[in-house]
């Protein structure tokens, strides 16, 4: 009997003929071995299972748990000896547009851990809701959670979204994460994609004006100002607020889509610009990413933030630039050839909010995990991403079925890196696992729609173009101008 598993083992060595026993009889942590490396023997006289460390032998109860959906009590003696291409198998989820409850977020992440994703990407603020309670600044969720309509795409809705997570959610969702193995990045993201945030407190935009929550779409204006002294002051109480809740060794903090042009008639900008010796506005875009840096650093935090923010070519070179749109000045090069480092989460290959049509589950699997431009960088590539957005997600079920088997895919490529056997194997071994999607109540995508045919997928294409106008087309070519 062909055994399937995803990620694909490294190797698969047969054992003695006959069954093995189904009972596990070790388990343990080997020091010899890689952290993320484990060892999973079926053998007539039990299970033995040793890993690099406690999250590695999970890893191997994932693929035990594989081998008995499919085989049951007959299973097979053999040998799996495994362990990742890269070290970076990140999932990430945006709470922040459409709220996902703690306990479909849980399954989201147990489904994510199980195919041995390793990284947790939440994202909880966006211009259109802030999502986790605040005790420093208690007007983020009190205000900042609190949309009165959603008119995201062709959508059209007058109903308030005002839900947010209890700070004990929060902790709930990092330790349920650091059971499975996965730690968890909290994004907040600055300069920009802040429109909640200033509703709360707009004293620290550059016009200071009182602006609404956002109901749509799209890029906007209002971003935070760099030229204030006091915008800084507020970062740092708000990451120390929040630092109380992750843990964890890395924070993003965005700095994609910044359209500055208030920063370029602020007299406050400007001036911070001459102090500094800043030439563009990109490099002030840099100045704010370091100072936030800086402060985390100190805490004892690696800072990661989307490629934009390496425009202006003076980014900290700790930094971890996560690559997800065109970088035609070669910016993220530069930014890797002082040391940098980088995770892939290209557009097309990554977002998994598109649909199937636009990105199929092949699409997903056959990213180029080290980009052309990038390979001499080499070991600067920690790994891979696979996201989901939720402007056009509004309900679980459309959540789980976009990302599943998506995020699985995903998942083997960052596992094995280049070395993949191919889409079609995948595929095969994918419609064998179907099981353990029911298993764990996750409503995955039906097969026949992983790959669709031209005729369905212009069907996908033009029917989710319908969220875009071409007011709303042009609008977002205007912000990426001055972004």
């Amino acid at each position: 009997m062909q055994i399937s598993m995803i990620p694909e083992p490294k190797k698969i060595l047969a054992g003695e003929e006959g069954y093995a026993d189904p009972a596990i009889r070790e388990k343990k942590v080997n020091p010899d071995m890689g952290g993320e490396e484990y060892r999973l023997q079926l053998k007539k006289d039990g299970i033995w299972i040793e890993g690099g460390s406690e999250t590695a032998c999970l890893y191997a109860e994932a693929t035990l748990e594989q081998i008995r959906l499919q085989c049951k009590d007959e299973l097979p003696c053999l040998t799996v000896e495994d362990g990742p291409e890269h070290s970076w198998r990140s999932f990430h989820i945006d709470c922040a547009r459409h709220f996902i409850p703690a306990e479909e977020l849980k399954k989201m992440i147990r489904m994510s851990a199980h195919f041995k994703l390793n990284k947790f990407h939440w994202h909880f603020s966006d211009d259109q809701g802030w999502r986790i309670e605040c005790k420093r600044f208690p007007l983020l969720h009190e205000i900042g959670a609190v949309r009165r309509g959603d008119h995201m795409g062709n959508y059209d809705s007058d109903e308030t979204e005002d839900r947010y997570y209890t700070r004990e959610q929060v902790r709930e969702i990092v330790a349920f994460c650091g059971e499975l193995g996965v730690e968890v990045i909290p994004e907040v993201d600055m300069p920009g994609h802040v429109t909640a945030v200033l509703a709360a407190y707009p004293q620290y935009g550059c016009r200071g004006e009182r602006i609404p929550v956002e109901t749509q779409a799209g890029i906007f204006r209002d971003i935070l100002c760099p030229g204030k002294e006091e915008t800084f002051a507020f970062i740092e109480q708000l990451l120390d607020d929040l630092l109380e809740l992750f843990p964890g060794n890395y924070f993003h903090i965005g700095g994609d889509e910044a359209p500055k042009e208030y920063w370029s008639s602020c007299p406050l900008c400007r001036k911070r610009m001459k102090e500094e010796g800043l030439e563009t506005l990109q490099q002030l875009q840099g100045y704010m990413e370091n100072r936030i840096t800086a402060y985390l650093k100190s805490k004892g935090r690696t800072v990661i933030v989307w490629n934009e923010a390496a425009y202006g070519g003076n980014l900290d070179p700790d930094t971890i630039v996560q690559l997800w749109t065109d970088d035609k000045e070669n910016r993220l090069g530069e930014h890797m050839e002082r040391g940098g480092r980088a995770v892939i989460s290209i557009v097309k290959n990554c977002y998994c909010d598109y649909p199937y049509g636009i990105t199929s589950l092949r699409d997903v699997y056959e990213l180029e995990d080290c980009p052309e431009g990038l390979a001499k960088a080499g070991n600067g590539i920690l790994g891979t991403e696979c996201l989901i957005w939720t402007e056009h997600v509004r309900d679980v079920k459309r959540l789980e079925t976009f990302c599943w088997p998506r995020f699985a895919a995903s998942a083997e490529v960052g596992w094995r890196g280049q070395d993949r056997s191919g889409y079609l194997s995948f595929e095969a071994r994918m419609k064998a696992l179907l099981p353990v999607f029911e298993k764990y109540g996750i409503h995955a995508e039906k097969v026949s729609g992983w790959v669709p045919a031209q005729e369905e997928a212009d069907r996908q294409k033009a029917e989710f173009e319908k969220n875009f106008s071409a007011e709303d087309r042009q609008e977002v070519e205007k912000m990426q101008e001055i972004i």
